[in-house]
């Protein structure tokens, strides 16, 4: 029932179920004790696992969300190549020359089509996007004193626009873009955090670590606190975009960006309402993209319009140089 419950929770908004909203992050621990039990029983007396295997049959579609697995295709021809990338002010490489900055060099390397850049820097931005300019002619940039977020495009830009929402320091833009004839919007987003200090994020991996600390019970209260009352603002975030998205259903439309929730959220699923996510559709495993504190979920998301198809979507953990790895896919618009 635990499993159960942490996999549904998803769905109640945290704005009004605050102290529910954080269920969802413990679903894949129940999931990998439930799925210990059916084994379990199955070698002992199989008739007792019909329990734990109904009750992982109930919860089929976040174990997918949570964990999908695929079968690679191999990506035709016309696709779009998409990466979305919170490059944390171009990480620890940032003061050095960025024309050796490994997130610049990644982001040509990559040849993606289309880039989603959040928290980038103001220092030196647009020496950065003139290094970028050769490979990516069309450029859109916000700028703010907290982030900075960047479109980088191969193909033209006609339109930009902020979809509103209460926030310091956090934004969402939607991008429209001219592919061929088609019209394509994209939504870069970079969500509420939760905004958890150093101290906080030892205090989690010491819970994780030693659940039975008389500690414990102090670290868990003032942790979920903290997580709810930021689950509450970036559930209103969501809804926000989530109702501009709405409004251009049937439309070719790509999402992504750093959502700050695990794919067992509120925010992915009101996010996926009528959009599908692309690495549950081509990705395997976890896809890990968030490398700091033992906090180790999928919180860079691209998302995409029913009638797209997404081949290799991919998080790639081959460089570090961010607290967030880079997500990835190739996206085919079909004829309706």
């Amino acid at each position: 029932m635990a499993m159960i419950f942490c996999a549904y929770t998803c769905m109640l908004p945290p704005q009004t179920y605050p102290n529910w909203s954080y269920f969802g992050m413990a679903f894949p621990v129940f999931a990998v004790l439930d799925i210990i039990f059916i084994v379990f029983w199955l070698i002992f007396k199989w008739k007792v696992a019909a329990l734990p295997l109904l009750g992982l049959l109930v919860c089929a579609g976040a174990a997918r969300t949570y964990f999908p697995v695929n079968i690679q295709r191999e990506v035709p021809g016309g696709c779009i190549k998409v990466l979305s990338y919170n490059v944390m002010s171009f990480g620890k490489e940032a003061a050095q020359p960025f024309e050796d900055n490994a997130i610049v060099k990644y982001i040509i390397d990559s040849k993606a089509d289309i880039v989603c850049i959040q928290e980038g820097t103001r220092s030196g931005y647009d020496y950065i996007l003139s290094l970028w300019e050769k490979d990516y002619p069309y450029q859109s940039v916000q700028d703010s004193v907290y982030n900075f977020m960047f479109l980088l495009s191969k193909y033209p830009i006609l339109k930009t626009e902020r979809i509103m929402y209460e926030s310091a320091s956090n934004y969402s833009y939607a991008h429209t873009l001219l592919v061929g004839k088609d019209t394509l919007y994209v939504i870069n987003n970079h969500f509420e955090s939760y905004k958890l200090k150093d101290e906080d994020r030892e205090n989690y991996k010491t819970m994780v670590k030693h659940p039975r600390n008389d500690s414990t019970e102090v670290i868990y209260s003032d942790l979920t606190t903290k997580i709810a009352s930021a689950n509450a603002i970036r559930g209103a975030q969501a809804d926000s975009v989530g109702a501009y998205i709405d409004r251009l259903r049937g439309k070719h439309i790509i999402a992504c960006g750093d959502f700050n929730d695990p794919s067992i959220s509120y925010t992915h699923y009101r996010m996926t309402r009528y959009l599908d996510d692309a690495y549950t559709c081509s990705g395997n495993g976890p896809g890990i993209s968030y490398n700091k504190s033992g906090m180790w979920f999928r919180i860079d998301n691209i998302l995409m319009s029913p009638e797209m198809e997404s081949y290799k979507a991919k998080v790639d953990n081959k460089i570090s140089v961010s607290d967030h790895y880079p997500i990835s896919c190739y996206l085919k618009i079909c004829e309706k």
